[in-house]
């Protein structure tokens, strides 16, 4: 019988970092702010499904959705950005799947 050797040509992963950060704190009265380019359909229903969970929990929600990133509408996309950052207090900008 023949035998072949089947190499796995990945690398391993990584040692991450798996502290999630600090707590975010109690959530009423806070401005948690969500930022998406709608083209990420799991992050939009994922993030659909918690504004839900945020507004019970007596948070105020404010979308952000990311414009063009190069010449003059990406200046307009940055400075619109850090708008967007100068009015919440917690920022959701991706998930970690």
């Amino acid at each position: 019988m023949d035998q072949i050797r089947i190499l796995d040509p990945t690398a391993p992963a990584r040692e991450l970092n798996a502290d999630p950060g600090p707590d975010a704190g109690p959530l009423a009265g806070r401005t948690i702010g969500i930022r998406d380019d709608g083209t990420w359909q799991s992050f939009i229903h994922t993030t659909d499904e918690w504004a839900g969970l945020f507004e019970a929990a007596g948070a105020k929600l404010r979308w952000w959705h990311a414009g063009g990133r190069v010449g003059d509408t990406g200046e307009r996309t940055r400075q619109a950005l850090e708008d967007f950052a100068d009015e919440i207090d917690i920022a959701i900008v991706g998930l970690g799947n």
